[in-house]
């Protein structure tokens, strides 16, 4: 199959599905892939169970390049 039969394997946008506004959020800002598909921060399971973010510690990998 290709990419433009699944439009969702292309784009990098928020998939969470706002009910009371009937629509998905879209926001395309630090979007980042949980199990529950592309999610902005406002959207992460974090968040919405009301929960910060994991830190990163040990087996983490680091959000900062390798300057080695």
């Amino acid at each position: 199959m290709s990419t433009a039969a699944r439009p969702d394997a292309v784009r990098k946008d928020c998939r969470h599905w706002i009910g009371a506004e009937s629509r998905y959020c879209r926001s395309g800002d630090g979007v980042r892939h949980y199990l529950p598909g592309h999610r902005c921060k406002l959207h992460t399971p974090a968040a919405l169970q009301g929960k910060p973010e994991p830190q990163p510690g040990p087996g983490w990998p680091s959000l900062k390049p390798d300057t080695s």
